[in-house]
């Protein structure tokens, strides 16, 4: 403030321009962001919060307008930018053509430098909300009436103010956020009303308690919303889904865990799908049109949807080898007469049902058991999926109408596999993301591998999809951009990587290369010569175990990791008593190197055959270093594997063969990253 102020006189009018930005600023942040910063300012002032918050834009410069936001309890980079990691700071500007803010620097505090140490945005969270029973009032579709408890104990002293989020991601295009928002109608304690504030454009609101709380005290919010919040489809006429199908549900904080209680109040020409299990469907007593249908999810969770439409319910049972259990498996499918009205055909439900049967036992063996009561999967008429606990979102494209098709196995299985990775094993924050969606693209590629009947080509083909992509130019707004993909950053920069410049870095790097991650450590932790990789699931089913129903960070599983890997075979051989230098690399780097090998077979002089040779390595730095798998082939088509290492330009290595072999490769089936692998013998 000091250095801002410096030049201004007392008394003096303000700049005509500075006048107006600042006339304007508190519209502009409502639309531009979903801000409310009159709110955000009061929060911060009855709250007693220090650091407070300052906010300042810019206009009239090179760079044209941009903003300033520094918020000392880090609510406005987690509500308004997905920034959970720690950070107060951030410069922003607004990119009108994509409706999107785009950060040019995001940072901690002085203190933070200072003591070279950060915690992370839910250490400043006022409450942590433990359960919600809500009832959704649907009958009047696309508006819902949302309204009910939730429970919550009060983490933070002196709260008067509580902010929470709902309906943030709502895009300006075509006003949705204004028209489509959920609105507070009433806010309770017990008998008492309580004020709040939400403005038109804000993706949230802010409750004003009569009085500070207690640490540790329960707190029980009796909310009233309401609004358009269900879509109305062309295609889908007689079909309800949520504009997002996580931002409907008003939250404080960044995914926290909560049980759920959810009780739906709808026509009886539709069904609900949500998460958990259904505990009831039945007619409602006060309207002969209308049914009540309750579900629960008495884990907690850090995500819930729901789903509203002439559903047609198909299911099976699951049961666990490993332990006899069984539990229903439901698809709700959609009619044949509807998909016909958009000139479809009908949904393979056998196949869904089947699919989500294998992949959800698959991973159980895979990854450790399946943790809920039901699981199961509603058709979702969008150019994507998701995975929500015990619920599998399933576009068009995965309807299996096309079956025997890799990617439709991929698809499903990675979808299904967010019961691990998002769910039981949540991302801790926006830089850990890959924990979840670049392991469940890996998961898909597993299954697909194990489902179809050629696992190399399955394989191989995916494969070759994700490492396409990272010698791409980056796509921006008006085409392809300049250099590579993979060069725009690391997958541990998560959502940070999409930008105007790189608009396709983050699904490219953060799913595609953080499967390539993790492929890598599977290589790792097999045994090179009888390829037994029961290592690296074991490794798989300890990380879930240690974070089970928790937030994973990167480092959490590097640690678990380094502890597994630490026993293999390949970190014995080459004396690598951690993954410290692999994290480095792969997930905290952008390099991307070339691998040729040279070798040849000499006779040695007790007339034994010797193959040696060098590791070339380009394209990365002299400190790079990387375990590749070598295979040698010999007469009738029998194989040897062993590895080589790869450290710097060039390292040099020796094998004893027994046989001249006909043919040396090294890493024929892709295991590790790289732009290149060939082999020249001399």
């Amino acid at each position: 403030m000091a250095t801002i102020g410096a030049a201004r006189k007392e008394g003096a009018a303000a700049p005509a321009a500075a006048q107006k930005l600042a006339d304007e600023i508190d519209g502009r942040f409502l639309q531009e962001l979903g801000a409310n910063l009159p709110a955000r300012l009061t929060a911060s002032i009855l709250n007693g919060e220090t650091p407070g918050v300052f906010v300042a834009q810019f206009d009239g410069g090179r760079r044209n307008r941009f903003a300033f936001i520094f918020d000392g309890q880090g609510r406005m980079p987690v509500a308004n930018f997905g920034l959970n990691g720690g950070e107060q700071g951030i410069i922003y500007q607004y990119q009108s053509a994509i409706f999107f803010p785009e950060v040019w620097m995001a940072f901690y505090s002085l203190n933070d430098y200072a003591k070279n140490s950060v915690v992370y945005s839910d250490a400043n969270d006022a409450v942590d909300v433990t359960r919600y029973r809500l009832t959704l009032d649907v009958r009047g579709v696309p508006r819902v009436n949302l309204s009910g408890p939730i429970e919550m104990i009060v983490r933070a002293p002196n709260v008067q103010a509580l902010s929470f989020n709902v309906g943030e991601s709502l895009s300006a295009s075509q006003r949705i956020r204004l028209l489509n928002q959920l609105r507070v109608k009433r806010i309770r304690l017990g008998d008492a009303e309580l004020a709040w504030a939400q403005e038109d454009w804000e993706g949230g609101f802010t409750v004003f308690l009569p009085k500070p709380l207690p640490v540790g005290d329960t707190l029980v919010l009796n909310l009233e919303l309401e609004g358009p919040f269900l879509q109305v489809l062309p295609d889908f006429t007689e079909c309800f889904y949520p504009f997002d199908n996580v931002t409907w549900l008003p939250r404080h904080g960044y995914l926290d865990r909560a049980e759920f209680d959810l009780t739906f109040r709808h026509r009886k020409r539709e069904k609900v799908a949500a998460v958990g299990t259904r505990v009831s469907e039945e007619p409602d007593p006060e309207d002969p049109q209308a049914m009540i249908t309750r579900y629960q999810f008495k884990h907690p969770v850090p995500l819930a949807t729901f789903a509203l439409g002439p559903f047609e319910r198909k299911t099976k049972q699951v049961t666990f080898e490993d332990s006899g259990r069984t539990i229903p498996l439901e698809f709700n499918s959609m009619p044949d007469r509807v998909m016909a009205n958009v000139g479809a055909t009908g949904i393979n439900h056998v196949f869904i049902l089947d699919e989500l049967d294998n992949a959800v036992r698959y991973f159980s063996a895979m990854f450790g058991p399946y943790p809920y009561e039901s699981f199961g999967a509603g058709f979702h008429p969008f150019g994507f999926g998701q995975g929500f606990p015990t619920m599998v979102m399933i576009p068009p494209a995965g309807s299996g109408r096309t079956t025997n098709d890799s990617s439709v196995y991929s698809f499903i299985a990675h979808e299904t596999s967010h019961q691990w990775w998002g769910n039981i094993v949540a991302w801790r924050s926006y830089r850990d993301q890959w924990l979840s969606e670049g392991f469940a693209a890996y998961s898909g590629l597993l299954y697909a591998a194990r489902r179809d009947k050629d696992a190399n080509k399955t394989t191989k083909d995916l494969l070759t999809n994700m490492r396409y992509w990272l010698v791409q130019p980056p796509q921006t707004v008006s085409g392809a951009g300049s250099g590579r993909l993979n060069e725009i950053g690391p997958i541990i920069q998560g959502g940070r990587l999409f930008s105007t410049r790189a608009m396709n870095a983050y699904t490219r790097l953060v799913y595609g290369k953080g499967a390539l991650v993790l492929r890598m450590l599977h290589f790792l932790m097999s045994n090179p010569t009888t390829g037994n990789d029961t290592a690296f699931f074991a490794m798989m089913k300890d990380f879930v175990e240690r974070n089970h129903n928790g937030a994973a960070r990167t480092e959490d599983f590097w640690s678990v990791a380094s502890q597994h890997f630490s026993r293999t075979p390949i970190a014995q051989k080459f004396g690598l008593g951690n993954l410290d230098w692999f994290f480095k690399e792969w997930v905290y780097g952008t390099g991307l190197p070339t691998y040729q090998l040279e070798y040849e077979v000499k006779t040695q002089a007790d007339n034994s055959l010797l193959l040696s040779g060098v590791v070339k390595q380009d394209g990365v730095p002299p400190d790079f270093q990387m375990v590749l798998p070598l295979v040698m082939t010999f007469e009738g088509n029998q194989e040897a594997r062993t590895t080589v290492l790869a450290a710097g330009p060039s390292k040099a290595f020796e094998i004893r063969v027994p046989l001249k072999p006909k043919k040396v490769e090294l890493d024929p089936f892709s295991w590790v990253l790289s732009e290149k692998t060939s082999s020249r013998g001399k």
